[in-house]
This record gives C-alpha cells, sequence and structure tokens, in this order.
C-alpha cells in the first residue's frame, strides 16, 4: 500500500514497499495528493512483469560475486583455474565497481589493458568471459537488466602458434619407445584418436571395441582431484574410430586389463600423472626426436590438422574431437582453406610447358609413380 509522509519542510515524500517488502521513496511533492499518486504509481510498477529494483545493480561486483559464486556448477578444476582470475584479475579492477556503472566500453578498454601487459590472447578471453559469465548471472537474476561483455570482439589466438607434427616427426617421436610399450601405446593413442590428456588416462580397456576399432569415451580422469569421474555434462560422450596403427599400439594394455589402460608399474599401481610423465617422458623424447615447441596438448592440434588437411570436414572434426561448440573447432579452419600441392599443381605456370614435339617425336612417357606409403605405418589413413 502506497503512502505520503510529510515532511519537515513542509512537503511530502511519496513511499511504497517493492515486492520483497523493502521500502522505496517515490520523490518529494508539494502536496500530499502529488506525492501519494506517484508512490501508488511506482508501486504497481514494482509488481508488472519483467520489473527490476533500481537499487539492486548499485551493489558492487564484489558483493555480487560472492552471491554468484557458490551457485556456480563447473568442474573443480575449472573452479580452482577461474578462482586464480578472479583474485588476480577481476576483484581488483572491478571489486568496488557497482554493477550498473560496469560499462561496455570500460570492459573493452580492460581487455586492451589485459593484452598491453603481454597476456597472450586466449588469456585475455579467458578473463573477459568469466567477468561476462558473472553479468550474464547478474541479468539472470534480474539485477542487471543487460550483460555489458556479451558477444565482446576480442583478437582471436594466433593460429600461428599453433604447433603441428608432421608425419616424419611424428615417426620419429614414435621411434623413441619400444614396440607396443606402454609410453609409445599413450602417444599413440592421443595422435590417432585426438583424445585429451583426462580422456586418454582415464580410458578403460571395457571402452576399447577391438573387432569394431571403435573407442567410447566415457570417462576423464581427473588430476587435481586424483579420481576417475564420468563425462562432464558440459560435453558429450562419443565414438571415436581406432586406426589400426594405434590398436597394435594398444591391443596388448586392453588385453592385460578391463581397468584404466595407463598407469604407473610395479605394486603401487595408479594412473600416470602428467607432471611426472611430461617431466621423465615427453620432454626427453621430443629432444631426443629433435622436435621443439610442442606440447603433449599439441598431439591433439596434430589430430585435427591431418583430418582436415586429408579433407575431412570442420563439422566431423569437431563432433570426433568432442566440442560442444563448432566456434572451437573453427580454429582449425584456415587449414582447410590452405592450397593444397594439387591445387598448386593444377595452377602452375603455363611458361613452364615443354615445346610441343614434333610429328616424328614420340609423346614423353609419363614416369611410373610408386604408391605413396604411411609414414607412421598401417592400412588406414590419417
Amino acid at each position: 500500500m502506497a503512502w505520503a509522509e510529510e515532511l519537515p519542510s513542509g512537503k511530502y515524500r511519496g513511499q511504497y514497499r517493492i515486492p520483497t517488502g523493502e521500502k522505496r521513496s517515490a520523490g518529494v511533492f508539494d502536496t500530499k495528493k502529488a506525492a501519494f499518486k506517484a508512490a501508488t504509481v511506482k508501486e504497481e510498477g514494482s509488481h508488472s512483469i519483467g520489473w527490476r529494483d533500481p537499487k539492486a545493480a548499485l551493489r558492487s561486483w564484489s558483493d555480487w560475486c560472492e552471491e554468484w559464486w557458490p551457485t556456480r556448477s563447473v568442474e573443480p578444476s575449472t573452479l580452482s583455474r577461474d578462482a586464480t582470475r578472479r583474485d588476480s584479475r577481476l576483484l581488483p579492477k572491478w571489486g568496488s565497481i557497482a554493477l550498473i556503472d560496469i560499462t561496455r566500453h570500460k570492459i573493452r578498454e580492460w581487455a586492451g589493458e589485459l593484452a598491453a601487459e603481454g597476456l597472450a590472447p586466449s588469456t585475455v578471453q579467458k578473463i573477459v568471459h568469466l567477468m561476462s559469465a558473472s553479468l550474464a548471472a547478474a541479468v539472470d537474476a534480474e539485477v542487471l537488466p543487460s550483460n555489458a561483455a556479451a558477444r565482446l570482439k576480442l583478437p582471436s589466438p594466433d593460429n600461428a602458434k599453433e604447433r603441428y607434427l608432421t608425419k616424419k616427426e611424428a615417426k620419429r617421436l614414435l621411434k623413441q619407445f619400444p614396440k607396443k610399450s606402454r609410453d609409445r601405446a599413450l602417444i599413440a593413442l592421443l595422435l590417432g584418436t585426438g583424445l585429451r590428456w583426462g580422456e586418454a588416462i582415464g580410458l578403460q580397456g571395457k571402452r576399447v571395441d577391438v573387432k569394431k576399432a571403435v573407442i567410447r569415451v566415457s570417462e576423464t580422469w581427473d588430476d587435481r582431484g586424483n579420481r576417475l569421474k564420468d563425462y562432464p555434462k558440459s560435453r558429450r560422450r562419443r565414438s571415436v574410430p581406432v586406426p589400426d596403427w594405434v590398436l597394435a599400439e594398444i591391443k596388448q594394455l586392453v588385453k592385460k586389463q578391463a581397468g584404466q589402460l595407463f598407469r604407473v608399474d610395479g605394486p603401487k599401481s595408479a594412473p600416470l600423472d602428467y607432471s611426472n610423465w611430461r617431466r621423465k617422458v615427453w620432454l626427453p623424447a621430443i629432444t631426443a626426436a629433435n622436435i621443439t615447441d610442442v606440447t603433449i596438448h599439441d598431439l591433439r592440434h596434430t589430430y585435427a590438422s591431418w583430418l582436415i588437411q586429408a579433407g575431412v570436414s570442420l563439422e566431423e572434426v569437431g563432433r570426433l574431437l568432442g566440442h560442444v561448440s563448432p566456434l572451437t573447432t573453427r580454429k582449425y579452419a584456415h587449414l582447410a582453406e590452405s592450397p593444397t600441392d594439387t591445387i598448386l599443381a593444377a595452377l602452375s605456370s603455363p611458361l613452364a610447358l615443354s615445346p610441343k614435339p614434333s610429328k616424328k617425336e614420340s609423346a614423353p612417357r609419363l614416369p611410373h609413380v610408386a604408391p605413396v606409403l604411411q609414414i607412421v605405418g598401417g592400412k588406414s589413413g590419417t
């Protein structure tokens, strides 16, 4: 119920309550009737569909973050990384700023400041996307009318910095290990299926159909939590075909156990630890193979690049990689757009043509072209 109260000045303030029961002012007026009328209009408006409390957006970002953060439904590893970004980047910049004062222009300037610090474009994107998630939640809670960071155009990660192994490099890397050894099998699996590290380490023997040459990706290994967990809801479980040369490497592991395939040997058997395996196995292997600037995750990029350069569509590559959004796969688009040797050969210079042979001369015979052999081995393609 709206009402009007008289002030010491002789004027009247219109008062009303919003749906939560909190008292609000409709302004100060010369007459009681005008104050009451204004308060009545405001009160009716506060009960209409889509109404937002104007004062709600005056709270600081840090105050809103305390309410929003516990409601996030993300993996523990993601939450841990985001907490670091929150504490080091978001709170120092936006903690004391009122939500209503966070504008699109200010966020764009902030993104520029982050880039000027030398942060990689991908890192800037992750930081700004976290901010966007917080504002999107404020919109859902009807605290803000819109998300100032939504669909903000940021510099794209430089695709030129992504590393793809050639078949020759992959061959040199695999040859650093004995045939059918555990470490060689793991590298072959990452190269030939594009699995993420957690998916490969979480792979169980029962998920490998040797006869059909297919892997069912259903679990993933959480290094931080040291546990095997069901596939995250944000990703789709998928089946991935296994090339025969990869199957030959992992088959003996499948026969040994139905549980996780890649485990440390010994009485205290446990799944391979990323940091230890990288330091003790990966780094010495790429050094011995004379391969530089390559990470374990680059084997996944390599898988995608081999498929795309062989003519597989971006949509199919995204499905095989388990990408939820097609935008994630777009970073490989430049590979599909690159001219192939066949195209360049078809566009060779006409100035390089040999003179037309005379009638007495016979046309030159085409040289015999030997079939192209797989560099990595096996019957399957890339």
